[in-house]
């Protein structure tokens, strides 16, 4: 319980009580220094946590240069807001939700952890309201006015083939020999002989035991259900030209020698309209979303009075009217 409050905090900070720097005005609202900075360490926090290398490099980039353009936005749909719902009603909806979700018993308790965060509860309800209500308002302004037709459903259906194939999969136990150029020979008389035991009878699992050297053996060399995308190609044209039942000749990779005992296979599924159609609504409607948001992005930014102090015009690099030169 604590912790989402006091991730609440971090995430969004409540307007300053003492007058202080102002990065930008947005018609009756301010974003002030304090806000501006703790958004930005929050959420490049964030970026820090969940990603790595080139893709840490690229998303740190984008939040960057996205950042004072999102806060924007974010008042300019609370404005909506404003015009469009009941907010007495959406601020005691969501500090019962949120109670719900935190299991929290009482409003005594709430209001003992608020006070243990230094946190009203109108800061509470205004950070509740930043978070959730301007997804409402664009779900409410944009997304639910998104229709499509039967045939639209039907083309699109049609016109991707390929994205409602399921592919088929394979399950086999291996027997894995390693080896490096030095040893190749050797391993190839192994799983020569190998494969004589099996025409004699051997049992695949006991062989597996004691000649396989892959960490798979621990499971009896249990693998799958695999795609052939899943697979090493010499390995799945073997896999899927088999049987059930039916043993492999060995495969060489470069690197090792597999001998597969097929288990169970399933074939390429394509499936029918009626059973995607949600699905392929679902994705023309959000090909439907994205250039209709920006245009209604565009219409609220156009509309309102957003003046950027000029030494924070530095951070305005990408927005709604502005793109990244």
């Amino acid at each position: 319980m604590v912790a989402a409050i006091a991730l609440l905090v971090a995430a969004w900070p409540a307007p300053a009580a003492v007058v202080e720097e102002i990065v930008a005005k947005v018609n009756n609202r301010i974003i002030s220094k304090t806000e501006f900075e703790e958004r930005s360490t929050y959420v490049l926090g964030q970026i820090y946590q969940e990603f790595s290398g080139a893709e840490l490099d690229a998303r740190l980039k984008e939040a960057q240069d996205t950042m004072l353009a999102n806060m924007i936005t974010e008042l300019l749909l609370l404005e909506r807001a404003e015009v469009l719902l009941d907010l007495e009603k959406v601020r005691k909806n969501l500090i019962d939700d949120f109670r719900k979700q935190e299991g929290i018993a009482s409003e005594e308790d709430l209001d003992r952890l608020l006070r243990e965060q230094n946190m009203t509860r109108a800061d509470l309800e205004e950070q509740l309201l930043r978070l959730s209500v301007p997804q409402e308002i664009v779900n409410y302004e944009v997304r639910r006015r998104i229709s499509v037709s039967d045939e639209e459903i039907k083309k699109y259906y049609e016109t991707h083939p390929k994205d409602w194939e399921v592919a088929p999969t394979a399950t086999f136990r291996e027997i894995v020999l390693i080896y490096d150029p030095e040893t190749a020979g050797a391993a190839h008389d192994r799983a020569a002989a190998i494969r004589a035991e099996i025409k004699d009878g051997a049992d695949f699992l006991e062989l597996v035991q004691r000649h396989s050297e892959s960490g798979s053996r621990d499971s009896g060399g249990l693998l799958g259900p695999l795609t052939p995308a899943d697979l090493n190609p010499a390995i799945a044209e073997q896999a899927f030209r088999h049987e059930p039942g039916e043993v492999t000749d060995a495969i060489d990779t470069g690197r090792s020698i597999h001998i597969l005992k097929i288990e169970a296979k399933t074939p390429k599924i394509v499936k029918t309209l009626d059973e995607t159609r949600d699905q392929v609504a679902n994705r023309i409607r959000q090909e439907k979303f994205q250039p209709r948001y920006l245009k209604y992005l565009r219409r609220l930014w156009r509309e309102s009075q957003i003046e950027i102090r000029p030494n924070y015009e530095q951070y305005l690099i990408v927005s709604p009217l502005k793109t990244a030169s």
